[in-house]
């Protein structure tokens, strides 16, 4: 699931643009994600060694994110379902992000058909 989060992140930093509601979804859900790795590093028996090293990989991914996100179009026809998407990714908890269940928000199933028949047309 982590996989598909960090695929809608970078599907959004693809396009082109400006806007500060993206960059705060967009920041909001890479948070949650660090969070929930995070928790999942406390959980599990990694060594030390192992922590120490994604700790701060992990630390900075939000900043690259942040750095990567300098225009969003608003636009563009996938820009609200994208931004609705990520709004409602942020919303879950870290056992449904990191769930075997292939966990799906409306939004996301609806920025997934809206990006598909997006890319039919072009």
């Amino acid at each position: 699931m982590l996989q598909r989060v960090c695929a809608v992140i970078l599907l959004c930093l693809a396009l082109p643009a400006q806007a500060e509601k993206m960059t705060e979804a967009s920041l909001a859900l890479c948070e949650k994600v660090k969070e929930c790795a995070l928790q999942q590093l406390q959980q599990e028996n990694f060594t030390p060694e192992m922590r120490q090293m994604m700790e701060p990989m992990l630390s900075g991914m939000c900043q690259a994110v942040r750095a990567q996100i300098t225009e969003v179009p608003t636009g563009h026809p996938l820009y609200a379902p994208a931004l609705a998407c990520m709004e409602s990714m942020a919303q879950l908890s870290c056992a449904q992000l990191q769930g075997k269940d292939d966990t799906k928000t409306p939004e996301c199933e609806e920025y997934r058909r809206q990006a598909e028949k997006y890319e039919q047309n072009q």
